[in-house]
């Protein structure tokens, strides 16, 4: 029988959630989001720092050094702490938010790129690329607690809107794997078939939207050698649109799509009001916008080989990773152009944003 005080937490927790909080976002969170101290991580993949900044103010408030070639980034539920992939010493670097010092690393099975974080859990889910393997940490005594073998090296993990499920995928097996976090049992496995795009590269960046209650209502992919991404439903994993620009919006004035590695596309955000989904394009050198759920073109905003794409809790701003100008460009939703640019570290591609509890006074001065 479960732990009934701990279950009934989870389910207090589950349903205090906001329905449009995303997986770039803490995903728990009681009240309005927009009410709660926000920071946005700006990793640096062939770099050794992170930088840290305030969306409300758009200020640098904070550079988190001795992090080296790290990837992925989350938060504490308790917002006591941010988790960072280290790809050098193969570790998850665990920093102090007030102090911004690295506290404790948790050695991993083997090299890891990605990680997620499930608030409603209290767990951390790290994709580890150079084996079958997605290990999970436990936020409360960072001990791994369980090795989930998958089909293949994992890129990315994700935790859907309502922290029920973290979401794997892959890039050599073509493979997503979505597991309860709850249980930690696999829920469910699918495979992106050679037929369906013979030009796959893989899975690539994931985001979700959602239904009324907040719940997971469809899964969208960037798929390797496709420019845009794929939508499959939450329940059945049927594939149910492919989303492109126009042809017209293919045009770029620049040759500065560096490293597409076999994905065109490498970012995908669902505006936390649910209202519009943006994708990235190494290809073009922009970001470009469609309505959700229909999928209607909105328009692009030139970025300059947009990585990973990130937004504010009021959908106001989507902050983006420039890797080959070692830059972070802040566009405005709404006028559909970018309004600050940040120097940053070498290389900037995942790119987060942590909502904090109410009561996080900020980093220590």
């Amino acid at each position: 029988m479960k732990n009934p005080i701990r279950f009934g937490l989870l389910l207090a927790a589950l349903f205090s959630l906001p329905a449009g909080a995303q997986t770039y976002q803490s995903d728990a969170a009681s009240g309005l989001l927009t009410d709660r101290p926000v920071r946005i991580l700006q990793t640096n993949s062939a770099g050794t720092d992170v930088f840290v900044f305030d969306p409300t103010t758009m200020e640098q408030v904070g550079h988190i050094p001795n992090l080296p070639h790290n990837h992925g980034a989350t938060v504490h539920a308790d917002g006591s702490y941010y988790y960072f992939t280290n790809e050098h010493e193969q570790t998850v670097d665990i920093v102090d938010t007030q102090t911004l010092e690295v506290v404790e690393r948790v050695q991993l099975a083997n090299g890891p790129h990605n990680l997620s974080a499930s608030h409603l859990a209290r767990k951390v889910y790290v994709a580890i690329i150079a084996e079958p393997l997605i290990q999970v940490i436990d936020m409360d005594t960072h001990e791994i607690i369980k090795n989930i073998e998958t089909g293949g090296g994992v890129h990315n993990t994700f935790v859907t809107p309502d922290g029920r499920y973290a979401v794997g995928g892959m890039i050599g097996a073509s493979e997503i794997i979505a597991i309860d976090t709850e249980t930690d049992e696999v829920a469910w496995e699918m495979s992106i078939p050679y037929s369906q795009n013979p030009f796959t590269g893989g899975v690539r960046p994931i985001a979700f939207t959602t239904n009324d209650d907040g719940s997971t209502r469809s899964i969208l992919v960037n798929v390797g050698g496709w420019h845009g991404f794929w939508e499959f439903d939450w329940e059945t994993q049927e594939l149910m649109n492919k989303i492109s620009p126009p042809e017209e919006a293919w045009y770029r004035t620049d040759q500065t799509a560096d490293g597409i590695q076999s994905a065109p596309s490498h970012g995908v955000v669902v505006l936390p009001d649910g209202s519009q989904v943006w994708h990235s394009s190494r290809a073009t050198s922009h970001i470009y916008g469609y309505t959700v759920p229909d999928y209607e073109y909105i328009g692009r905003v030139y970025i300059g080989n947009p990585a990973w794409l990130t937004a504010t809790p009021d959908s106001r701003y989507i902050w983006v990773g420039v890797a080959s100008h070692n830059e972070t460009a802040v566009v405005d939703v709404q006028a559909q152009e970018v309004v600050r640019r940040f120097p940053v570290g070498q290389a900037p591609k995942r790119i987060f944003t942590a909502i904090m509890p109410p009561e996080w006074e900020g980093e220590a001065p």
